[in-house]
């Protein structure tokens, strides 16, 4: 399901606009992701947990047309997805 899928089916659901249900998705997932990068996790109820965790740097070579090309790439962070025993029932 993509972004707009979404949307619809919020609409079609709630019995709104699709302007409006496209408020509502972006302000749900503003807020989740907010409270992830803040807090450095959040839980969403019957799906699971969003945490931040960090990425090591890492370095490799790309054989792109037989040209070998190093490239780098820095220590970041990411938010991954821990399914909850509910959301590992779902899928």
């Amino acid at each position: 399901m993509n972004k707009a899928e979404l949307i619809e089916a919020v609409a079609d659901k709630l019995e709104v606009s699709k302007a409006e249900a496209g408020r509502t998705v972006e302000t749900v997932i503003g807020t989740i992701i907010e409270g992830t990068v803040n807090d450095g996790e959040a839980t969403i109820p019957g799906l699971g947990k969003l945490k931040v965790v960090d990425t090591a740097a890492r370095s490799g070579v790309s054989k792109i047309g037989g040209v070998e090309k190093a490239w780098t790439k820095d220590a970041g962070h990411t938010i991954k997805l821990r399914l909850s025993t509910a959301g590992k029932k779902l899928v």
